[in-house]
């Protein structure tokens, strides 16, 4: 049966799971655990081995220094964003690029040894786990109010929950788990899985992009004022109209477009990698290179955002915590481009000007964007 997004997203998503079986025909793995491993290795690679030995739980964090030592009894290798480093890993995501790309948050990748897992826990965001080499059972519970407990300090679990139902996964199977459903994997073989997670921010994150927008500056900060204050009946007492006049000075900021650029700016990012090309272009070179057959795509892990509600002489965008500007004129150009359109000869003649140009040189020489090996 064809996937439907449509479908998908009308009946599973945010709702309950759902296993998509072969949703990857042929699936082969991006990588494999001993590439898994060197990244653990990587001073600025977030990874950690979560083991079960001796009756007791075992957390060791990256960069791994000794694999013997942590590799102990029944084990699991977590990796964090290897989509930002693996090319490979990083094209997973366009099969669920039917969910916006700010909602998107990195691919975790884990190889477990048989009967190894992490323990029974809960997610607070929507996740799609996609089998790899080997096979995996989930066994899933439906939300509730379960005890939680912490086995070792940095390891959180739930201590049981009753099965809704029991799922084995193998090479191309999907399973997609909303927020607040307790699971459980075991692997029942060497197994490879990708967690494609996602991104939901609570309340505290969005206050604190206010709070941090009004301090840095980037948001035009209003003072309560009350020239006409009148006499009380009580000095202790305030009023309910001072009250909502306060809340009103937030609601101001919040409704204004210095707030959603900031709200932009924090949607998209992402915290790259630092990955800097070997040598900086100038728009000049660039388009030789264009036109002498270079072609530029996304980097790994590269997702590029922009709000419905544009100006109406020039068209925004962000990448990584940055706004950029073009032209409303290659509004449609852009557009392809920030879908992951490649950068070659042809999408630069769509171009209505050379101007845009300048913005690509400057997201080529940020590591945004990268050319394509031949």
């Amino acid at each position: 049966m064809t996937f439907s997004p449509s479908q998908f997203l009308s009946q599973h998503w945010q709702k309950s799971p759902v296993v998509l079986r072969r949703f990857f025909t042929d699936f082969e793995d991006p990588i494999d655990e001993h590439d898994l491993a060197g990244l653990a290795q990587e001073e600025d690679v977030d990874s950690r081995i979560i083991a079960y030995a001796d009756n007791q739980w075992h957390v060791t964090h990256g960069p791994i220094a000794s694999f013997d030592e942590a590799c102990q009894g029944q084990w699991t290798l977590l990796v964090q964003a290897v989509d930002r480093y693996i090319p490979e890993v990083s094209e997973l995501m366009a099969a669920f690029d039917f969910i916006p790309y700010w909602r998107m948050d990195d691919v975790m990748i884990s190889f477990a040894n048989p009967g190894a897992g992490v323990g029974p826990h809960e997610d607070q965001y929507d996740v799609f786990l996609i089998q790899g080499k080997g096979s995996r059972q989930w066994r899933v519970g439906e939300p509730g109010q379960y005890t939680e407990h912490f086995p070792h300090p940095n390891l959180r679990q739930l201590q049981t929950f009753p099965t809704w139902k029991t799922f084995t996964l193998y090479p191309g199977d999907v399973l997609y788990i909303p927020p607040g459903w307790p699971h459980d994997g075991i692997a029942e073989s060497d197994c490879l899985t990708y967690s494609i997670g996602f991104r939901a921010p609570d309340t505290a994150l969005l206050a604190q992009q206010l709070a941090e927008g009004l301090i840095g500056g980037e948001l035009t900060g209003e003072r309560y004022s009350d020239p006409e204050l009148a006499t009380r009946s009580h000095p202790a007492m305030v009023n309910q109209s001072e009250i909502t006049a306060l809340k009103q000075l937030l609601l101001s900021q919040l409704s204004s477009t210095e707030f959603d650029q900031n709200l932009m700016r924090f949607l998209s990012d992402q915290q790259l990698p630092y990955n800097l090309p070997d040598s900086l272009l100038t728009t000049e070179e660039l388009c030789h290179e264009l036109e002498d057959g270079a072609t530029y795509v996304l980097a790994s892990g590269c997702h590029p955002i922009y709000p419905q509600r544009q100006p109406a002489d020039h068209f925004l965008f962000y990448v990584n915590g940055e706004q950029f500007t073009a032209s409303y004129n290659d509004r449609e150009s852009v557009e392809c481009l920030l879908k992951g359109d490649p950068v070659d000869a042809a999408w630069m003649r769509t171009l209505s000007t050379l101007a845009f140009m300048d913005i690509m040189t400057i997201l080529i020489n940020k590591g945004y964007w990268e050319r394509m090996d031949t």
